[in-house]
């Protein structure tokens, strides 16, 4: 009997595993986790990547200045008798701006005219003379040394002929300095003298300032990293300028490279250059800080994507690019170019064509199952609702 017992207990255990597996074999879905729900497509906006021909330039900073800065001042003393142009007038060369009271200089003229013709008078006269004498020379009548008196007296009188002659021209230009005239084509600035104000020549008074502003030059400066190439491309044809001044939304208004300096700064290494800025339309004003992108080549057929579908990763840069099937592909090994206004180059892991994720990136995936949505987050191919106000 004992062996019985210890019989039982030694095959109870198997028994109860026993009876696990035959209910395990008679319910098998009891033993099984339920299969996980999928996962639903990812909602994303895409744009096609493209071609274009992009210009490949250098970028800095400058300011635009006048070729022209002229300070007018009066080259002779008097009053002022007349402005003849309003603040901010824009002027042409030649055009007249203050007058001066002439009527010293008038008078002035008049004595040194009077002067010269009685020197020419004299002249004249001692000419006549010298001829005269030259038969009674001949004929021994007057001595060797009387004629060449007369002769000296010729010679001077016309040396004082030439003398009131140049009293005469200095009198004209004093005259003339009476009309104060532009020097260049500009625009007039604030007016520093009033009519009645009496002035003193060449003090440095300034009566107004001239600057001509079309075309405007504008500076700027670029490592001499940068020099080699920029005169590589310059010296096959010349360089052109973009300028976009700040807080100006009209531009970039273009120009031209006129000036490579000729040193390179030693203490900031960094090489000067000027560009000539056409400014017709007077858009452009002097002294306004402007980005100057200088243009070295065009790059033909360049692939562009939008700047929003390049993101910041801790490889560098990547994007999506969504493939026939939907489904997300990461390109981690893109390498990215220039910006052209809302985009950028991809020199490498895009093709023209292709499809890439502009917004929904966050939390995509490779191989994710993607749903491509229009602008108002509808699935792309679905019209947006009209409403009573469309």
């Amino acid at each position: 009997m004992k062996s019985l017992t210890d019989f039982y207990f030694r095959v109870r255990p198997l028994l109860g595993l026993l009876l696990l597996v035959l209910t395990l074999l008679a319910f098998p879905g009891c033993g099984k986790k339920p299969p996980a729900p999928p996962v639903p497509p990812r909602p994303v906006q895409v744009a096609q990547a493209f071609t274009s021909d992009v210009p490949v330039y250098l970028e800095n900073f400058g300011n635009l200045f006048s070729p022209n800065d002229v300070d007018i001042v009066s080259q002779v003393a008097g009053k002022i008798a007349a402005v003849h142009f309003s603040e901010g007038d824009e002027v042409k060369e030649g055009d007249l701006l203050f007058s001066i009271d002439p009527r010293e200089y008038q008078a002035a003229l008049d004595r040194a005219r009077a002067a010269l013709a009685g020197a020419e008078a004299d002249l004249k006269l001692k000419r006549q003379t010298v001829e005269r004498n030259r038969s009674l020379l001949a004929k021994n009548l007057i001595s060797q040394q009387e004629f060449d008196t007369l002769q000296t007296e010729v010679e001077a009188a016309a040396a004082q002929v030439k003398l009131d002659r140049a009293a005469v021209e200095q009198a004209e230009i004093d005259f003339g300095y009476c009309s104060i005239t532009a020097p260049v084509d500009g625009m007039t600035g604030k007016r520093l003298v009033d009519p009645g104000n009496v002035v003193v020549a060449n003090t440095g008074a300034v009566l107004v300032n001239i600057k001509s502003v079309d075309p405007l030059y504008l500076d700027f400066s670029l490592p001499e990293n940068d020099l080699p190439q920029v005169r590589k491309w310059m010296a096959q044809g010349g360089l052109a300028v973009k300028v976009s001044p700040t807080g100006d939304p009209g531009g970039p208004y273009p120009g031209d490279l006129e000036l490579i300096d000729n040193t390179v700064d030693d203490s900031t290494g960094t090489i000067a250059l000027r560009a000539s800025i056409p400014n017709a339309e007077k858009k452009l004003w002097p002294g306004q800080y402007a980005t100057v992108q200088l243009v070295l080549y065009t790059a033909k057929d360049a692939i562009l994507v939008p700047v929003a579908a390049v993101q910041l990763g801790q490889k560098g840069m990547y994007l999506f690019v969504i493939k026939d099937d939907n489904t997300a592909d990461l390109r981690d090994d893109i390498e990215v170019g220039l910006g052209e206004g809302d985009n950028l180059v991809i020199t490498k892991g895009v093709k023209a064509g292709e499809r890439v994720v502009i917004t929904g990136q966050l939390g995509l995936s490779p191989g994710a199952k993607v749903q491509i949505q229009d602008g108002d987050g509808k699935p792309a191919g679905q019209s947006k609702p009209t409403t009573a106000s469309d």
